[in-house]
């Protein structure tokens, strides 16, 4: 009976998705107040480009923010369309959940826009899905997005990563497990990326498990730099870190904004 009922399901999405695609008259009409509307992508320095978390003008420095883990993480920069809040959260749960999949050209294409132009070779690789998700939901987000995030830039797309068993999705794992939730469960394919600079995508970045085994697995196949775009950042508690020393500043202490040193705002 439950094997009956999860089929059922899967049916019903595949045909809400079907019907969206034919008819999109309501999604179109949502776009366009998107268009119109007072949401507006995230300046680049309203968030920390280490670790994608909202902190203001002058928060954030070359070695982060307050709210960073200590160690670096597996990416070189990462950018965001904003926080995981409304109405942005609503979009993706729309996307991903109601079959409404035309929200994931509209995302990439305002991705494509934020990330900024490389004078190098460049390659455009979203998160991966697992068969049996993607069977079920009728589509990878990820992938959606990347299509049109890099016709803006006229890169190529390329699915340089797959999953290798099905995983618990990580909302439904406690933070302290994530990265243990998904070891093991991502490969890469033969490939020499050797003198490329790979941005990696997805639509919501929480704890960053997922996005940081993706990037170790690209890493390791030569990729001179591996970038992470996402839709939005998911808001997690965090307490503030012991900053590395640096020049002008002492170790363990937070930067000060320029107000509070003499600069101008």
């Amino acid at each position: 009976m439950r094997m009956f009922r999860s089929s059922l399901n899967s049916a019903w999405k595949h045909a809400r998705t079907a019907v969206d695609g034919l008819f999109p008259v309501v999604v179109d009409l949502e776009l366009q107040r998107a268009g119109h509307g007072r949401w507006q992508v995230d300046e680049q320095e309203a968030y920390c480009h280490r670790c994608g978390a909202c902190h203001g003008p002058y928060a954030a420095v070359e070695s982060g923010c307050p709210a960073c883990p200590a160690a670096a993480p597996r990416w070189r920069r990462l950018v965001r369309l904003g926080p995981y809040r409304e109405p942005l959260s609503r979009w993706i749960l729309a996307l991903k959940f109601a079959g409404q999949w035309t929200w994931a050209p509209w995302l990439g294409r305002q991705l494509g826009q934020v990330v900024p132009p490389a004078s190098g070779p460049v390659v455009v690789c979203p998160v991966p899905m697992h068969w049996w998700r993607r069977s079920r939901r009728g589509f990878n987000q990820a992938a959606l997005i990347v299509q049109a995030m890099a016709a803006v830039h006229g890169w190529p797309q390329v699915n340089l990563l797959r999953r290798t068993r099905y995983t618990q999705p990580q909302t439904r794992v406690p933070v302290t497990s994530r990265l243990t939730n998904i070891r093991g469960s991502v490969a890469i394919r033969p490939v020499d990326l050797r003198g490329w600079t790979v941005w990696l995508v997805d639509d919501v970045k929480t704890t960053g498990a997922t996005l940081s085994t993706c990037s170790r697995l690209l890493q390791a196949s030569g990729a001179t730099q591996v970038n992470v775009a996402v839709v939005a950042v998911a808001e997690v508690p965090w307490r503030p870190r012991s900053h590395r020393s640096g020049a002008g500043r002492v170790a363990g202490s937070v930067p000060k904004l320029p107000s509070e040193v003499g600069g101008s705002a």
